[in-house]
């Protein structure tokens, strides 16, 4: 197991430890980068640059940048345009956990 891999399960620990909001919190987190990095491997698998992308989807650079890197939150529009750009589709999956809130 690696450090990261480490840290990961610490950071789990502490949220459960912390209870359900910290634990849904996390897993905003984990859905933000999870989202991140699945554009950034669309854009990269068609060998486009970050410069194309902008141009393609009318989205700037620096903001695609930041999106990548995980430092942006953002809009649906934003997201929406480079998902049309790169030539997918976004979707809402269920995922087997329902968030209920009191």
């Amino acid at each position: 197991m690696s450090r990261f891999d480490e840290f990961l399960r610490r950071v789990e620990a502490e949220a459960q430890a912390e209870g359900p909001e910290a634990v849904a919190e996390l897993a905003a987190f984990r859905d933000h980068y999870r989202l991140a990095r699945e554009l950034a491997r669309r854009r990269q698998a068609l060998s486009w640059t970050q410069v194309h992308l902008a141009q393609v989807s009318g989205v700037p650079q620096s903001e695609i940048s930041r999106i990548e890197r995980g430092r942006a939150n953002p809009t649906l529009m934003t997201v929406s345009r480079l998902s049309r750009a790169l030539g997918v589709q976004l979707c809402v999956r269920e995922s087997g956990q329902p968030q209920s809130r009191a």
